[in-house]
């Protein structure tokens, strides 16, 4: 290779250099922004508190009054059905902030609308908590089933003999 050969695959190379430290500027940034996102959801799940046994005619501003006397209720949220549009029975309740969850969970069990009112602070789901491992295919509604379950039958054992197991498998329309 002679040496003008050399200096343009130095070039090559000093711009693809620029164009991956610009990417990963790029990346940085986007990373900065979606961590600023979820501290704000954080932050606005830890100064929000469950609200169960609402009634169903009661309105946003009705829990509003109900609620003010703990501080600055920033956003009441009724959840509906998605199908019928009508209340599910709970809401949230978003305050200013923390020091109003204690004085709103000690409304809990307070009358509104007839009913004793449920005032927890919010819960979090966590991604993949709770789910369990995976345990394969569990089979449908009846069906053969196997020797899963029996003794050692096998020697007389067959699986197509069995009346009553699974669908279709009764006596059917004359009684064999």
């Amino acid at each position: 290779m002679t040496t003008l050969d050399d200096s343009v695959l130095d070039k090559e190379i000093e711009e693809m250099k620029l164009k991956v430290a610009e990417m990963e500027n790029q990346l940085s940034e986007q990373k900065n922004e979606i961590n600023t996102q979820l501290e704000e959801e954080c932050s606005e799940d830890s100064r929000s508190v469950y609200v169960g046994q609402v009634d169903y005619t009661a309105t946003p501003q009705e829990l509003h009054e109900h609620f003010q006397s703990c501080g600055t209720v920033k956003r009441v949220t009724i959840l509906c059905d998605k199908y019928t549009g009508h209340p599910k029975g709970y809401a949230y309740l978003e305050f200013e902030d923390e020091e109003a969850i204690l004085k709103a969970v000690e409304l809990n069990g307070s009358e509104f609308k007839g009913r004793q009112l449920k005032v927890h602070p919010k819960r979090v789901n966590q991604p993949g908590f709770g789910k369990g491992a995976k345990k394969g295919w569990k089979g449908g509604k009846g069906g053969y089933k196997g020797l899963k379950g029996m003794m050692d039958y096998s020697s007389w054992y067959s699986p197509y003999s069995m009346k009553g197991k699974g669908r279709g498998k009764g006596k059917g329309k004359f009684g064999y």
